[in-house]
């Protein structure tokens, strides 16, 4: 985490020196950083502008509007939902407007820019970083080892953690009795459990999408692991941890929070000692339970849902239907969330995206950017067979399914962070989609 922000800050004073010094700043260190940009810009520039030189006028890469961060990637770590928050930059956002202008907020910090189609942004009439779209509402902002993805319609999460008042607990904080605090932990327990069982809990844990592992309370770590965690008896009114342990030098701690202020706790942070990476990334979790995409189909009743989704800017509607489970997946225009709760969601990294084209051009418009491409089996989805493919584009890692449904009308199914496994919710939602045009 230090690192992060470390490198983060220089990320900063670098953007602040650049905006407030623009070309006259003829200081040694501003030199190499505007050099070492240039290409980073110009790159996506040249390989795009070919295809892009008749595209963008009928089919704008990027839509003006207001887009709230929801994950950084610095140097292949990557901070999300709750962890915004506790490295400092969940308030940050960008604004395009209609006539090119915008504003950057990064971690309260403001600065005025200009931007183009091409993906090129400008501090001082500077080209400094560079744009990726994901999809229509999504953005991915560049800026050399750096990857900050946003979202059009989402708020800063700082604004949602306004409820800072959680130290309102501080009143319950006296009655420190056992299970006191609802999700907190408590008992007699001494936290011993087998190793192997140990390093499963940890990677369980790890593994787990981040909006998950953020809603565990005691019991449900304890069911997991087969056995209560020993209560540390350190709450504060704010934080109470428990320890499980291989009863020697072992130990996995889980810190729990009252985080929205309710009285009720659930995890808020995890961390191992006396055990390497290497042990417990290739632990055997086959026991442990399945949660958010992996959960097995049929575990949740679930409601057909049908939505549109708009074949390119002015073509016609394609109904698009899907047997959504009725628990952790939440419809919103054509995407598909998997999160713990429907307030969760708009800051979900796992979901489907449905997209309507009118050509196999358009489909793959952005190919010569996608990297580790790997071509996948077809499959047959609402009684049309797709093509598949997962590849890496801005940052993330994609899996998708895309095929024709009538002549100029192609359908793209894209997967992110989910698990595909079969028998899964995720495969079950997959191969439920039907598509009708209309």
């Amino acid at each position: 985490m230090k690192r992060f922000l470390i490198l983060f800050l220089a990320f900063l004073l670098t953007v602040g020196m650049f905006a407030c010094g623009g070309k006259d700043n003829k200081t040694t260190p501003d030199t190499p950083v505007v050099t070492t940009e240039a290409p980073v810009i110009e790159e996506p520039t040249q390989t795009e502008a070919p295809a892009a030189s008749e595209e963008p006028a009928a089919e704008p890469v990027f839509t003006p509007g207001e887009y709230g961060l929801i994950s950084c990637e610095v140097e292949g770590y990557v901070f999300e939902g709750e962890q915004l928050k506790t490295t400092g930059i969940a308030n940050t956002y960008l604004e395009l407007n209609e006539d090119f202008t915008g504003k950057l907020m990064l971690m309260d910090v403001e600065f005025e820019i200009g931007w183009t189609q091409e993906g090129a942004v400008t501090i001082s009439g500077n080209p400094y970083y560079t744009m990726h779209r994901i999809d229509d509402d999504t953005i991915a902002l560049d800026y050399v080892n750096t990857v900050l993805t946003l979202k059009r319609g989402v708020l800063p999460p700082a604004e949602t953690e306004a409820p800072a008042e959680t130290e309102a607990p501080a009143e319950t904080e006296a009655p420190a009795a056992e299970a006191a605090f609802p999700g907190a932990p408590y008992g007699e327990s001494d936290g011993v459990i087998d190793r192997a069982k140990l390093a499963g809990l940890y990677r369980w844990m790890n593994d787990m999408p981040n909006d998950f592992r953020s809603a565990l309370t005691f019991d449900e770590i304890g069911a997991a692991a087969g056995k209560q965690g020993h209560d540390e008896q350190n709450n504060d009114g704010k934080t109470q941890s428990a320890i499980w342990t291989d009863g020697d030098n072992a130990i996995v701690t889980v810190t729990f929070q009252d985080k929205k202020g309710d009285g009720s706790y659930t995890c808020c942070a995890t961390a191992i000692s006396g055990m390497s990476r290497d042990e417990y990334s290739t632990a055997d979790v086959s026991g442990f339970p399945k949660v958010a995409s992996s959960t097995p189909a049929g575990t949740n009743p679930t409601e057909t849902q049908t939505f549109e989704a708009k074949v390119g800017f002015s073509g016609p509607t394609v109904n698009v239907t899907a047997a959504i489970p009725n628990k952790n997946w939440y419809l919103q225009k054509t995407y598909i969330y998997c999160a713990p709760s429907a307030e969760r969601a708009d800051y979900s990294q796992s979901y489907f995206k449905i997209e309507c084209k009118e050509s196999l051009e358009k489909i793959d418009f952005y190919k010569d950017s996608f990297e580790n491409l790997t071509e996948l089996a077809p499959r047959m989805i609402g009684g049309i067979e797709m093509q598949g493919r997962s590849y890496k584009n801005v940052g993330m890692n994609w899996i998708e399914y895309y095929g024709e449904i009538a002549e100029g009308v192609w359908v793209s199914i894209k997967l992110t962070g989910v698990d595909l496994s079969e028998g899964t919710e995720t495969e079950a939602i997959l191969m439920s989609l039907t598509f009708a045009l209309q």
